[in-house]
């Protein structure tokens, strides 16, 4: 596997361009393009007052908060410093032999996995589908291959944005709970649905055998904060992530802030009513656009293929940063995700595709 590069290498493109980081146009990160919460900047700001104060190990206003909105007891909740910590744990905490990820998907799931010793098998997506899960060859390969007890899948899937049907995680973790396997699944774009997806912690049971993750850092912008979550009902499943945990893993101003989160009614309206726009406007615009194929997506990033394998250093010189799918199992250098942005930056961001790849439209 390559090095991973994730989006968001701003500073080091503007570097290179030599101009400030404001004047680059970044579709490489998806981050929610309307910014931090502008009614939460006073909880931050006040959170600044107890940072000579440890915060509760226990994060008991935190796990409530999830908790509510979530409608889950508080007990089925624990945090850590993003998802990506929520994922290591839960990957510490069922010392499997093998697992089992897709392809292509996040990186750092098999950099996670193997950190542990934990040999990582794939489940290749095929384009020809435009890379949907096929629940039913992954049980077929899940029952062929003994050895693998942990499954680790996304959905809605970076870089592809598919997602798994409520039905088809139904009948995965019916297979885990049966053959003793475990579902992590992660959930860090379902907020970032058009039409709001629903969460799979709404079909969960105390019998079930997963652990949902789930991130703050995507829908509230806060990537530099650092907040992710995750849910299990299963009473052996939570006592085996407590031994994992890391004390104080959430700081004290992400605490606050996750504290007050959900009270943003007004910007989470927005986000949903912006995605459910700017989304199925800008996969149009790409689709017309006949250098490039466009995959179909259900969140805030589109995955499409260009023949051009220096289209990302020519949108640079452009001023525009796209991520490059090169480091991708699966995928290679044609392959390139984009962010949904706000409209101007949406349409700026067609246009200079145009301009670079010549203005042929289908």
């Amino acid at each position: 596997m390559s090095k991973i590069h994730h989006g968001g290498n701003i500073e080091e493109v503007a570097e290179k361009l030599n101009v400030p980081v404001e004047e680059i146009k970044d579709f490489s990160a998806n981050i929610n393009p309307l910014g931090f919460p502008s009614d939460l900047w006073n909880v931050l700001v006040q959170s600044f007052a107890n940072i000579e104060v440890y915060p509760n190990p226990k994060y008991p206003g935190l796990k409530k908060a999830i908790a509510g909105q979530l409608d889950v007891d508080a007990d089925d909740v624990f945090v850590g410093n993003g998802a990506t910590e929520i994922l290591d744990e839960a990957i510490r905490a069922e010392k499997a032999t093998d697992a089992l990820i897709l392809a292509p998907t996040f990186g750092e799931y098999e950099r996670l996995f193997k950190r542990t010793g934990v040999k990582v098998h794939h489940y290749q997506l095929q384009e020809k589908n435009d890379f949907t899960l096929k629940m039913n060859n992954l049980l077929d390969l899940l029952r062929a291959h003994h050895e693998i007890t942990v499954i680790c899948l996304t959905s809605p899937n970076n870089p592809t944005g598919q997602i798994i049907s409520p039905k088809g995680l139904r009948m995965l973790t019916n297979f885990c709970n049966k053959h003793h396997r475990l579902l992590i699944l992660d959930e860090s774009f379902i907020d970032l649905t058009v039409g709001s997806q629903p969460s799979f912690v709404t079909e969960l049971t105390d019998q079930d055998r997963v652990y949902i993750v789930c991130a703050a850092t995507k829908f509230f912008a806060i990537p530099g904060l650092r907040l992710g979550y995750g849910i299990t009902k299963n009473d052996k499943l939570k006592s085996l992530i407590k031994v994992q945990e890391n004390t104080w893993s959430v700081n004290g101003i992400a605490d606050v802030f996750g504290q007050n989160m959900f009270r943003a009614k007004r910007y989470i309206e927005l986000t949903h009513q912006w995605l459910d726009v700017q989304q199925p406007a800008l996969y149009e615009a790409l689709r017309k656009i006949k250098a490039i194929k466009v995959f179909p997506s259900v969140t805030n990033f589109f995955l499409f293929k260009c023949s051009d394998p220096d289209l990302r250093e020519k949108l640079i010189r452009q001023r525009i940063l796209i991520r490059q799918c090169d480091d991708y199992e699966g995928l290679g250098s044609e392959y390139y995700r984009v962010a949904v942005k706000g409209p101007q930056d949406n349409v700026l961001l067609v246009n200079t595709l145009k301009k670079v790849l010549g203005r042929d439209e289908r």
